[in-house]
């Protein structure tokens, strides 16, 4: 299952635009700790900065907007007989910043929906695919109480459809909106337990 994490970073690359000079916008990271990694097994991929600059136009003035989110992606080798063992559980965190702009804050994903922010990866990449909604469970995100939405779906696994689930959360933190997407093949018995631990296991500090 080839999940790239670009698909979320697309979502959070709009900006909304006034005022005279170019303006400049960073989050900070999400990441899990590493005894949440140990506990489920899951391996850090990546941790970077995806930086987004757009070109508004407003007052017949063109405006540059530099915003920096941080994104960090995690993978877990599960066996999938017959397909043998693939890195096929999936969990990427997204950080994306507030922009404030005469006085009001912005940020393009506050009003996304879990299903919507799935939806990039199910536009972006065809072996992946979401489909309904399967329920929601509770879980403490960031110190917060948060609603984490399950979906059923398929993914590509070597020319072979398997069916999946992808999970989806989102709270704001601080100075931030953080995204968390789980994706997993339905045949590993008790995963959904694992994306709980990581989720509550979050780390972030805004700036």
């Amino acid at each position: 299952m080839a999940l790239a994490v670009v698909a979320l970073t697309t979502m959070a690359g709009c900006g909304f635009i006034t005022g005279q000079s170019a303006l400049t916008f960073s989050a900070s990271p999400t990441t899990v700790a590493d005894g949440a990694q140990s506990e489920t097994g899951y391996e850090e991929v990546t941790v970077e900065e995806q930086t987004v600059t757009r070109t508004f136009s407003a007052a017949d003035q063109s405006r540059e907007v530099e915003v920096t989110n941080q994104l960090a992606q995690y993978e877990r080798q599960v066996d999938l007989a017959p397909l043998g063992s693939k890195r096929a559980a999936v969990f990427v965190t997204l950080s994306s910043p507030e922009v404030e702009v005469a006085e009001q804050t912005f940020n393009p994903i506050s009003d996304v929906s879990e299903r919507e922010i799935l939806a990039e990866f199910e536009s972006q990449y065809d072996g992946i695919s979401v489909g309904d909604s399967v329920g929601s469970r509770p879980a403490t995100v960031l110190g917060r109480s948060a609603s984490v939405e399950k979906f059923e779906g398929t993914a590509d696994l070597s020319g072979t459809q398997v069916d999946t689930y992808a999970h989806a959360v989102k709270v704001e933190h601080e100075t931030d909106y953080v995204v968390a997407v789980a994706i997993y093949p339905q045949q590993i018995p008790g995963e959904e337990e694992e994306i709980v631990t990581l989720l509550e296991a979050l780390e972030h500090s805004g700036e």
